[in-house]
């Protein structure tokens, strides 16, 4: 299956046959600009959904090995471009595998452990779950179960901006295990002060922003 990302354009680039090293630079490797390149006319092009998550699956598992290549300005925008941009519908897309796009978010644990939590760029960790949150009435809850789950994960770390985006991600979601993760949390959690106290239970009502 092959979609073309954002409006229509007579020469999009076709990212089709991409390797995942071209694929991660092609993601990565612009200039920084207002707007972001991907939502000028220079930026169209063509790819294949389920290839990009599979791409984006593996990054997550070593994201070291290529992220540290790029400066922050450069990983907070293609950090943009994967979330708000495409994983925020392709993980909802029921066309899509469903092994698939679990795979993908069963990985973002490592995301955050093994890069966010000593790199947390500008906003790029703190809105990643914000961004890929569903606004639509077709919530498939086999994703909601497996974010639930990923965030669980990554609420553990000990980085406490990993710990304030995973409350931000479980305060949008609606899931009858949320209340008792946070809870499990702030009860194992020794040197949890007022704020992330007051977050997390902002994030139970679902009242975060």
């Amino acid at each position: 299956m092959i979609k073309t990302a954002f409006m229509s354009f007579l020469n999009p680039i076709d990212t089709t046959r991409y390797t995942y090293e071209e694929w991660i630079r092609f993601a990565f490797d612009h200039p920084v600009s207002d707007p972001n390149w991907y939502h000028t006319e220079e930026g169209e092009f063509e790819c294949a959904p389920a290839i990009v998550i599979s791409y984006y699956t593996r990054l997550f598992r070593e994201p070291c090995k290529f992220l540290l290549s790029y400066d922050e300005v450069r990983l907070e925008q293609g950090c943009w471009l994967i979330a708000s941009e495409q994983l925020s519908k392709w993980l909802w897309d029921g066309d899509l595998s469903i092994d698939l796009r679990r795979a993908c978010i069963e990985a973002m644990p490592m995301l955050f452990r093994d890069f966010f939590q000593d790199h947390p760029l500008e906003t790029a960790c703190s809105m990643w779950w914000d961004m890929l949150r569903n606004f639509k009435g077709n919530i498939d809850s086999r994703i909601v179960d497996a974010m639930v789950n990923a965030l669980e994960k990554t609420l553990q770390l000990p980085a406490r901006h990993c710990q304030m985006s995973a409350l931000h991600g479980l305060g949008h979601l609606q899931h009858k295990s949320k209340e008792a993760i946070i809870q499990a949390f702030l009860a194992h959690q020794s040197n949890v002060d007022t704020e992330l106290r007051d977050y997390a239970e902002m994030a139970i009502a679902g009242k975060v922003l």
